[in-house]
This record gives C-alpha cells, structure tokens and sequence, in this order.
C-alpha cells in the first residue's frame, strides 16, 4: 500500500526544484544535484522504493486546505493523548489558563512511528510531535520540505498544563522524539518545549524559536545543524548544547547551563556563571564535526525527485568547514537504497522466536557490506548486531528501540579498526539477564566479562587506533536502564564503552531510570512525585556506570549521562574532549556511594590530556543523607594538561549534597540557599 501510495504522489512533486516557492523559505546554499553510488546491479540488491512498514507515514504536499486536513488527521493517532477542560473541571475555565493540554500518558507506550514528508510546501499544516515520534523531510536540502503559513508547524509544547504547576506544564519528561531535514516560519514562533533525547536538527526556521513555554520545568536538549531566522529564547531550560548553529538574531535567556559549538550569529557574551548563574560556553573552532545521516528520495541530474529513495551520509569536517550550518547537502555520500536493508521488526509474539529473526535477518544484511536502517519497532535481540564493514551505517528512524541480549551481550558492536563506521537514531534497552557464567559457551559476550548495551571495539585490542580523518561517530544515541519494561530486575554493568581511538560521539543520552511504568493495579510508591510512575528504589534497574571511554582522541558533543550506581563516567584515555555535560546522580544510592569515591565525572590517573567544558553535575539524593565528596575528579601533575572549564553543582533538593565542584575544590552548597555552585577560579583548572 505504502509503495503505491508513494508513487502516486510523488507524480505530484516530480519536478519540484522548479516549483517550489523560494521566496519563503530560501536556503542559505545551494548545489547541483547528486546521482547516487551505485554498485553493479545483483540478486541480492534490496527494492528501492523499500516497502515501508505501516509505522512509517509518508505526505505530500497538499493542494488545498481539505488535503491539509486530511494530514493533520492522519498524524493526530501519534500525537500525545490531549484532555480537555471541559474533561477534566466542571469550574469555569480560569483565567490564563489553555483549553486543553497535551498529556504524558504515551511515555512507555511500545508504538513508534516516523513521518516522511516529500519535498514541496506544506500550507496550513500543525501537529505535535508525540513520544516515539520522529519527523522527517525527504529533501537533499532542508529548505526542499517547507511548512509556510501555518500558525505551528511541526512543534511541541509543555504538558500536564492542568495538573503540574497549572497552568505551566511541565517539559520534564519530554523525552524520546526528534524533527529533522525541514525549514518552517510559523505566526506563533517554533515551539520545541523537550527535555533529554529529543534532538532537533538540519532545519531553518524562519521565525522565533522558543525552547521553553511560561514557566514550565525543562531540562534540555540538543539544537544542531540550523538556521534561525528569529530570536532564540531559552527561556528555563536548565541547560542546553547548540551545535553548528547560526543564530542571525539574539540568542537569550538560560538558566544554568548553555554551551555553542561551531556556532555562527548573534551569541551571548561568554561566562563562566559565577556572577549570574548561567554559564555560557562557547567554542568557535570545533576540532571535528560530522552530521548525522539521513534518508531522502533520489534526485535526477535535473534535481527533480523521483521515486527512489537514498541514504545520505555527510562528510567529516574540520577547520573552517567545521564551523557553521551545512544544510545544503552538497557533499554527502549519496547511496543507493538498493544496497540499504531496511529492517522490520519481527511480527512473533515469542520474544525469544522474535530476536533470532531479528538477527537472522539483519546481520545477514550487514555481513553482506549493506548499510541498514531500521525501521520504526522493538527488536529483541539473540545476540549483537556487528558491524564489520569500513563506513558501514546503522540508522534507525522512529526512534527504532534494540533490546539487549539476555547473556551480558550488548545490543551493538563495532568490531576493531572498522574505520568510518556511523551508528546513528537509536535506542538501547536492557533487559532481565540470564545467569551469566564462564561455561555457558556464549561467543556474543564481551571477551572481559563485563555486560553492556554498545560496544565500540574491544576491551583486548589495545593497538586500535581508529582513523583521525574517517572516525568512528555515534549520533543520537539513546539508551535506558529500566522505563517500560514491568520487571525491574533489568539490568546491565556499563551502558557503553568505547575501546577504539578517534570516534566521535553526537547527543548522548544515558539514563538508568529513576521512573518507571507501572505494573497492572499497582499504586506508586511515591505518589506526591509522580502518581503516573514507580519511582526507582535501590537495588532497582541496576547498572554501575554510563560511559566508559578507553580509546584516545574521543570527542563528544552533547553527553547525558544519569542515575547509575557508581561512578557515571568514567575516561580512561588521552586527548578526551567534551563540550557539554549533563549529569544527575542517582536518587535511591545508600552512604555508600560517598564512602566509595564515586562521582559525576572521572578521568583516569594515567590521564595526562583532557579537554572538558561546560559541566553541570546535580544531586538529588532522596533515600539517604549522601554527602558527595566532589563531582569531578582528574589527575594533578607536573606534566598534566587537564583542562575542566565551567563546572558547576546544582542541588535539586531532597538530602545531602554535593560537597565540591572539581578534586575538593570550589564551594558547594549549603541547604537550598545556594543551588548552584561553581568553581571559582575562572572556571578553569
């Protein structure tokens, strides 16, 4: 159905670089054109157009205001659940407050969907972006999919508006959804209210764009590869990564945290935060920068589109190249959709049936020297997904959900001295492992023992130097201990380890759950926090560390890392840089964590360069008095070059705190009346 559907209406759009309506949207560069690779056709190519699954939507532009309609109709089923006034209070609507509000009801549902919209003009066109959701246009450029005179355009906005904080909302747990690949001018501003794994990328917006709504809480997110046309508010959000970013009017506003990597534009004045709290990060001259790949349709040597479809993959860039929006497209790797497997979860309702057809069929592809891209689902894994082949890529779109191996194995590996490899649009889960033991006869397991969800390298090749010029990239990476599944017996050791050098990591979110749903009739535990979630106890979705990185000249830009029982990250190789960290410490540990050392961020003894910046580390310690001995520590020497500039604490609330910001130094806080503590010497060590 979906294939006819396609081809039906891209008669419609067929020759759209001359029709389109370049006096709205205008992009900031342009390029000829770009046939893609293709190799000597085979029996084993896959189809192309691919037959897309039924959680993959695809729009056309529609002619008049009833085809508008009928779009906003078709993508209401993924939009967040809305309750009305009338629905929820017999009183009279208040005033100030909306008529209805979207809720939070989706956020451990298993449906994940993604919107593919064809180039051309989309009039008149509002939706919201739900859980599980990603939109994405299917232009070589972002100005090819336009959403014009429309009051919204694609958006989303604070929730729970008549139940937390009416009637601000909440922006808290807006996680799990991403746009991307589009241009919009909206009347009311871009609205993008998000907290973590909630990305927004290689889109021109021709108007405001407001980051957060009234007062409503949120913990951002991740803004890249964009234009604005407007102001930029921050508003509250506690923190934020801007990643090639050009800002053409001011950028206001923040609450504690605000980091600009290869940025362009108005940009505020950099600060380390000290006087007002907010601390302003800003790297001109990014040492790499690679964007995310992305699909779209093919274009002929004309640049009209037909009906086949690419996978586009953007080159590494550094230097001046490096600095900047690229939404033009000019130098991407264009591939054949016919060397490009697109997976499918399978149908079984036996998980253990499911995950051998999952690997069956999608490590056969791989093993061919096929890129992947899966398909909106959950896939339930027998063992890793491997990728072997140099510049290899996974991507998922619609937020495609791995399930981890029940045997300690993770969920991905990339084999060592694999150069150029992208992994990008996806998310990790644990699950309940199987008594792991040496006589079990598992080849999956990492070779040390140590379970986890990705795996770059391998903890035994200590020679894997990567390749400087072609790395190793992650992007939008998301990965949770505990959430959806009931059994809380979830677990692994480390979410992800990095062995190979030169890889680089993109918006990074690494979560052990601190809620989760709720079983069938069970009450919460904590209902004043949340009465929609149980609220992780100890010995609960274990999981001891975030990230580990071995490799050298690892470089990551967007890293959340929250919750786990020991230490969150812990870098054990040389020249490691970071732009931007977030970090909460866990709220259910005993004094134990304390009296063990463990901390936000930890950087090996042997370490003798490192580049961190922009590091905000919270505490929130709910079920005992933990008093932190300090939130980052590094090596202090003659011949170290550490450097650690605008690190802060933040005290949540609850108990304990803590106690300093870098190796015991800096103040930390005391009682509620100092939430936020920096280090004072110029935010540098």
């Amino acid at each position: 159905f979906f294939v006819v559907f396609l081809i039906s209406i891209l008669f419609r759009v067929h020759g759209f670089a001359d029709q389109h309506i370049h006096s709205t949207v205008e992009s900031p560069s342009t390029c000829t054109a770009q046939t893609p690779r293709i190799k000597t056709m085979s029996e084993n190519d896959e189809p192309n157009p691919p037959v897309w699954p039924d959680s993959v939507m695809i729009f056309s532009p529609p002619a008049n205001a009833s085809e508008a309609k009928q779009i906003m109709d078709r993508i209401q089923p993924t939009q967040d659940p809305i309750l009305k006034w009338e629905d929820f209070s017999d009183n009279p609507l208040p005033d100030g407050y909306p008529k209805e509000t979207f809720m939070s009801g989706n956020h451990f549902v298993e449906e994940r969907w993604a919107l593919l919209f064809t180039p051309g003009d989309y009039k008149g066109v509002d939706f919201e972006i739900g859980y599980y959701v990603q939109m994405l246009g299917l232009g070589s450029k972002a100005d090819d999919v336009t959403f014009v005179e429309c009051k919204k355009g694609p958006f989303i906005s604070a929730l729970e508006k008549f139940t937390v904080r009416p009637p601000n909302g909440l922006g808290l747990d807006t996680f799990w959804r991403s746009a991307e690949n589009f241009a919009t001018a909206p009347s009311d501003g871009m609205k993008w209210v998000v907290s973590q794994a909630a990305p927004l990328r290689r889109v021109h917006i021709h108007s405001n764009l407001h980051l957060s709504e009234r007062d409503a809480y949120v913990s951002g997110g991740v803004l890249a590869n964009a234009v604005v046309e407007g102001t930029t508010d921050f508003g509250g959000q506690q923190q934020w990564i801007s990643k090639n970013v050009h800002f053409k009017q001011k950028a206001v506003n923040g609450a504690w945290n605000l980091v600009f990597v290869g940025c362009t534009g108005d940009l505020p004045k950099a600060s380390n935060g000290i006087v007002k709290s907010l601390s302003v990060t800003i790297d001109k001259s990014p040492r790499i920068r690679v964007e995310k790949p992305f699909i779209a349709l093919e274009q002929d040597t004309n640049g009209a589109y037909n009906d086949r479809f690419v996978l586009r993959v953007p080159p590494v860039t550094k230097g001046a190249d490096a600095v900047g929006p690229d939404l033009s497209g000019c130098k991407d790797d264009v591939r054949s959709f016919t060397r490009v497997k697109l997976g499918v979860p399978s149908s079984k309702s036996d998980h253990a049936l499911a995950a051998k057809e999952n690997n069956e069929s999608l490590q056969a592809a791989l093993d061919e020297g096929k890129d992947l891209v899966l398909s909106p689902g959950i896939y339930f894994l027998l063992e890793p997904l491997v990728l072997r082949k140099p510049h290899q890529v996974l991507l998922g779109i619609g937020l495609a959900t791995l399930v981890a191996p029940k045997n300690g194995s993770p969920c991905v590996r990339v084999e060592s001295k694999t150069p150029g490899v992208r992994v990008a649009g996806i998310m990790l889960e644990a699950s309940v492992q199987d008594k792991r033991n040496d006589d079990n006869g598992s080849a999956t397991q990492n070779v040390d023992g140590i379970a986890s969800l990705f795996e770059w390298g391998s903890p035994d090749v200590t020679d894997d130097n990567g390749d400087p010029d072609f790395p190793g990239v992650l992007t939008d990476i998301f990965v949770r201990v505990g959430g959806s599944n009931p059994d809380r017996s979830v677990s692994t050791d480390v979410m992800v380890r990095i062995h190979s050098s030169n890889v680089v990591g993109d918006n990074l979110w690494l979560w052990r759950a601190d809620h989760v749903k709720l079983r069938d009739g069970e009450l919460p535990n904590f209902p004043h926090i949340s009465p929609h979630y149980w609220q992780v106890v100890k010995d609960e979705c274990k999981v001891k560390n975030g990230l580990v990185v071995n490799g050298h000249n690892v470089t990551m830009h967007g890293l959340f890392v929250e919750h786990t029982e020991e230490t969150q990250t812990i870098w054990n190789g040389n020249d490691g840089m970071v732009r931007f960290y977030q970090c909460e410490l866990p709220y259910d540990v005993s004094l134990d964590f304390a009296d063990n050392g463990f901390v936000g961020y930890k950087i090996h003894e042997d370490v003798v360069r490192h580049d961190a910046q922009g590091l905000g580390i919270y505490s929130n310690f709910r079920d005992y008095n933990v008093e932190s001995v300090t939130a980052i520590k590094h090596p202090i020497g003659d011949n170290v070059a550490i450097k650690i500039k605008n690190p802060f604490t933040v005290k949540l609330g609850n108990q304990g705190m803590i106690r300093t910001v870098v190796n015991g130094m800096g103040p930390g806080p005391q009682g509620f009346s100092f939430r936020i503590s920096r280090h004072d010497t110029d935010g540098e060590l």
